[in-house]
């Protein structure tokens, strides 16, 4: 269960994708660090540990390697929730079998598998490797998802009843990238402002917030959460900036799945634009 005493706030979006105005922001250089687009289910109980390496097989040709880690839990956004309750882990997902991740070659692109989730990620694993982009990562999401739902059916297991998608961009800003101290962090984030004080005030050393906000709709909302971190790659200080929209799309088609990742997609980026200041958009060279 989250518990966040930051207000949750609605979108300033009337009605559903594309409406907006204004194009969404595009930046050639984001400090995005890994993306990852997925869809939970209701656990398939004739889903077994064979079944895993028999899916494997399907995939290895394309994804060689694999690694086992700990499932994640079943999770639901509660449609109204309390003053300080909004999502909630409901029971233990697949509590017999591993979370699987299978890898590409390169490691950066890897599909998730548990009993009751599918996830496809895109990831740095050197740090220097371009982002391919949301559209091409989607069409490569959709791709295995529709694989993943003929490997069900071949094997009858049982029906796949969708009951919530997720988008998670996880974006590292490095110290020495438009800030150097945490009491930079105003030229960092629009929504703060520097300290003005003629007292000899001493420096921050830490500082973290989290908020939701309602996607439009009522499909759900985006978690926004930022800590500071030492990246495991160099041990470098950064701003760590997680934006996660999770929610019910309004069936469990392809075509209403897809409606779903647009228009998170689209609250993502707008409300990763409007968190940061202009002048980090210059260093991340903003072209819209």
């Amino acid at each position: 269960m989250e518990k966040s005493t930051t207000p949750w706030i609605a979108f300033p979006f009337v009605g559903s994708v594309g409406i907006m105005p204004s194009p969404l922001p595009e930046f050639e250089k984001p400090p995005l660090d890994e993306m990852a687009m997925g869809v939970q289910f209701e656990p398939l109980q004739e889903l077994h540990a064979g079944h895993l390496g028999l899916y494997w097989s399907r995939i290895r040709p394309r994804y060689p390697h694999t690694e086992d880690q700990p499932p994640l839990a079943h999770m639901a956004e509660l449609p109204k929730p309390g003053p300080q309750v909004f999502s909630m882990e409901l029971r233990p997902a697949g509590s017999f079998l591993p979370r699987c991740w299978f890898l590409d070659e390169s490691k950066t692109g890897l599909i998730q598998l548990q009993q009751d989730r599918f996830l496809r990620n895109w990831r740095h694993v050197q740090g220097n490797e371009e982002y391919p982009r949301f559209p091409r990562l989607f069409q490569e999401f959709l791709v295995e998802w529709e694989g993943f739902r003929t490997f069900i059916q071949d094997e009858k297991l049982g029906q796949l009843k969708v009951n919530q998608c997720e988008l998670t961009y996880v974006n590292n800003i490095e110290r020495g990238v438009g800030w150097e101290d945490l009491g930079d962090l105003a030229k960092v984030f629009s929504f703060l402002r520097p300290v003005e004080s003629q007292e000899d005030l001493p420096t921050s050393e830490g500082l973290s917030w989290q908020a939701r906000y309602k996607l439009p709709g009522d499909l759900g909302r985006l978690h926004v959460q930022m800590n500071p971190v030492f990246l495991a790659k160099n041990m470098a200080l950064a701003l760590q900036l997680n934006l996660t929209a999770r929610g019910a799309p309004k069936g469990g088609s392809k075509d209403e799945i897809a409606r779903w990742f647009e228009l998170a997609h689209e609250c993502v980026v707008r409300m990763f634009a409007v968190l940061t200041t202009p002048a980090m958009h210059e260093i991340w060279r903003r072209t819209q």
